[in-house]
This record gives structure tokens, C-alpha cells and sequence, in this order.
């Protein structure tokens, strides 16, 4: 595991955007407090009067305090979360879809991701246990990586905050429950930081700028084999179309999806520190993949590819993105998994992309919106030659 200490000169990032960031630091981090400071019991146990039908209490804790602490800075803030949908004021009759000044602000959030393996992981403990004291026990993260694959600080259960202003991601925030570190990508850089065991007040960007180091995204100039390893997605017993979407995609055969899969049950937030100096360098992965999954798992990665600079030329961006279209593309509770550009949410206005959030919000619950996406480093000359090949949009903010 790699991190480098900041020693480049620091990106200003001024006014609103910096005050959006320090209010999703404010709501992430007082809900992951609040969730050590619980018990199992409780974040076990289904709430059946909130959310989706298998919404447990570790779901929906998080989501209630992210949605009201944002709600609290912002009370016209439009939050989207994966059990409710989105909340905030409904777009009014004047807006202008068509002008991306006018977009409105949306927090995206997935309060809790990796649930299914943070509830299997939890439910080995007794129900009385505190959390905060499981997680604080020697070899803890070591039994989270044998059981659901390392290094943890990639792998583990996170929650997540992103923020879409003017059309343009313009931060992600990332708690990672195993591991006890907060990652950070904004214009003032990419940056990773282990929290300290107790809500301290003044967690906000000049913290996170003075005691962060530097998270670099190495780039995989290197043998092909290495450029073809890939992390997605590719569902659990029972959930149908997502092998199916990715083998439609024809990146790869079938044959080779199985030699080249690094991992296929990832997180969504944090999939794309697989690009990062987080991964073990002795395994370096060649592109990770939104496999026709929702925006509450991808739209974290948005930051990271608008801000992570090339080692080598710090004018060029480390990472690149590509949307992947197909003529007849799979659907998931009536949704399209993977959009051809004039169903998509990146959307050309003046010879620019946008996220089209006045689109988005349209959506009866935009948290359901799907998109297959690929994102690797600038130098890997393997998934640009496939992505171009098959005509797939570059998106670049």
C-alpha cells in the first residue's frame, strides 16, 4: 500500500463549492459515528416502515441523518439516496433545461454500500456488541479481507457523498466503516486520511488538507495482460442481467472475461481506488467497469476521473472514461442498463458534456438510473482501442 504526502501545490476551490464540501463532510462523517456508536442489534434489524423491503437499520440510519444534515445546510438541496428516491423541492416551471447554469445542485449518495457483506460480516458478533469496539479489535481487517477480498481500504464497506453542480461533479466524499480512512476527491486533489476513533468537530477540507497524503493513480504502462484485468460487477445468485450485459458489451469473450476478472462482487464507491496506489502494484488493474448498475455506485468516480492528474505530466488527467452503448441493450426493472448518448444522463450542451441533472431529476426515482461505464488509466492503450473501436463516447468534463 502506497500513500505519498502532498508536497504539489494545492488547486484553490473556492466559495460554494468548498462550503458543499464541508456539508457532505458534516453529514458523512456524523452518520458513520453514529453507526459505531450502535450496537448490532440495531443496525441489524429490518425497518420495514422506511425504505425498500429489506432495508435494515444500517441502511436506513445513515440515509435519515445524510438526507436531514444536508437538508439542515440546505433546505433546497436535492438529495438522491437508493432507498427513498430523492427528496428536495420539485423543479419549477421556469427552469431552463436546456442552459447548464441553471441545473439545480444534487447530492448523490449511497449511505451504505456493501451491505450484504457488512450485515454477514456483522452477524458473526454477538447482538449486544458496540460496533465502534468490533471494528477497533486487532485482526479485524484482516478477517474483513479473507472473507470479502482485499486490501480493505478498497474493499470495504463505505458510504458515500457526491455533489453535481452546474452539470459537473465537483467532489466525492468516501467513509470506509473496515478501515476507519475518509478519501476525498475535489479540486484541491485526491486525498486519503485515517479518522480518528472520535467525532472531532472541525473534520472539513483544511483538515483533510493538512493531515491527508496524496492518493496517485499510477497509470498501467505495462503488459497487455495487465490491461485487460477488469473489476465489475457481475451480480449475485438470482440477479439476472448483469453477466449478460457485460458479455453484450463485447470488451471481452467469455473465455476471457474468466482468465482476465480480478474481482466480480465490488463495492461502488470505492471501485475506483482500484485504479489507485491503494492496489497492490504486483496486481495492477486495467479498468474498472459500472456493469448497468445504478448512479448511487458510479457517480463517486466521477470526481476522481475529473480530478486525478497523470503522474508523469500533471496538465494531463490520470484516468479516462467511456460510456459503453448497445443497439438492443438489457433493462433491470424497466430501466436501460447501458444508454446510447441521446438516452443518456452526459448530455452535449455548446460542444461540452453535462451531467444532465434537470434530466435526471425528471426520472419518477432518479436513484434507478443505470449506465455501463468504463474508466482506466490515460496510458492503457488496450481499453481505448476497444472502447474506440466500438465507437463508445469519451466523457470529459
Amino acid at each position: 500500500m502506497l500513500y505519498v504526502h502532498h508536497t504539489n501545490e494545492r488547486l484553490s476551490m473556492q466559495g460554494v463549492e468548498r462550503s458543499h464540501l464541508n456539508a457532505a463532510l458534516v453529514a458523512t462523517l456524523k452518520a458513520y459515528y453514529d453507526f459505531r456508536n450502535s450496537n448490532i442489534e440495531d443496525a441489524l434489524r429490518p425497518i420495514a416502515a422506511y425504505g425498500k423491503k429489506d432495508t435494515l437499520g444500517m441502511d436506513a440510519g445513515p440515509e435519515i441523518t445524510i438526507c436531514e444534515e444536508l437538508k439542515r445546510y440546505d433546505a433546497g438541496a436535492v438529495v438522491v439516496t437508493e432507498e427513498i428516491g430523492s427528496k428536495g423541492p420539485q423543479l419549477s416551471d421556469t427552469f431552463r433545461p436546456s442552459d447548464p447554469q441553471t441545473f439545480r445542485t444534487v447530492f448523490i449518495s449511497d449511505p451504505t454500500d456493501r451491505s450484504n457483506q457488512l450485515k454477514a460480516f456483522l452477524a458473526q458478533f454477538p447482538e449486544n456488541n458496540k460496533i465502534e469496539d468490533i471494528f477497533g479489535n486487532e485482526g479485524i481487517v484482516e478477517k474483513w479481507e479473507k472473507e470479502f477480498s482485499y486490501p480493505a481500504s478498497i474493499t470495504g464497506a463505505t458510504s458515500a457523498i457526491s455533489c453535481i453542480r452546474r452539470g459537473v461533479p465537483i467532489f466525492a466524499v468516501i467513509v470506509n466503516y473496515i478501515t476507519q480512512e475518509l478519501s476525498v476527491s475535489c479540486a484541491a486533489g485526491n486525498m486519503i486520511l485515517r479518522l480518528p476513533n472520535q467525532r472531532q468537530e472541525e473534520i472539513n477540507l483544511d483538515y483533510v488538507l493538512a493531515n491527508g497524503k496524496v492518493l496517485q493513480f499510477p497509470g498501467i504502462d505495462g503488459e497487455m495482460k495487465s490491461m485487460q484485468r477488469f473489476v465489475t460487477f457481475l451480480g449475485d445468485a438470482g440477479k439476472i442481467g448483469y453477466r449478460e450485459n457485460f458479455l453484450d458489451s463485447e470488451l471481452v469473450s467469455e473465455e476471457q472475461m474468466e482468465e482476465f476478472l480480478h474481482y466480480g462482487k465490488p463495492g461502488g464507491p470505492s471501485r475506483a481506488l482500484y485504479l489507485s496506489s491503494l492496489q497492490p502494484r504486483e496486481k495492477p488493474i486495467g479498468f474498472i467497469l459500472a456493469n448497468g448498475e445504478k448512479i448511487g455506485e458510479w457517480i463517486h468516480w466521477l470526481s476522481f476521473v475529473r480530478f486525478a492528474r497523470s503522474l508523469h505530466d500533471d496538465s494531463q488527467p490520470a484516468l479516462t472514461l467511456y460510456e459503453i452503448f448497445q443497439d438492443r441493450p438489457w433493462t433491470k426493472e424497466g430501466v436501460l442498463m447501458s444508454t446510447p448518448p441521446n438516452y443518456s444522463v452526459f448530455r452535449e450542451y455548446d460542444k461540452k458534456l453535462f451531467v444532465d441533472t434537470s434530466w435526471l431529476l425528471r426520472m419518477p426515482n432518479p436513484s434507478q438510473l443505470r449506465s455501463t461505464l468504463i474508466i482506466a488509466p490515460h496510458d492503457n492503450r488496450w481499453a481505448m482501442r476497444a472502447s474506440s473501436q466500438s465507437g463508445y463516447r469519451t466523457i470529459m468534463f
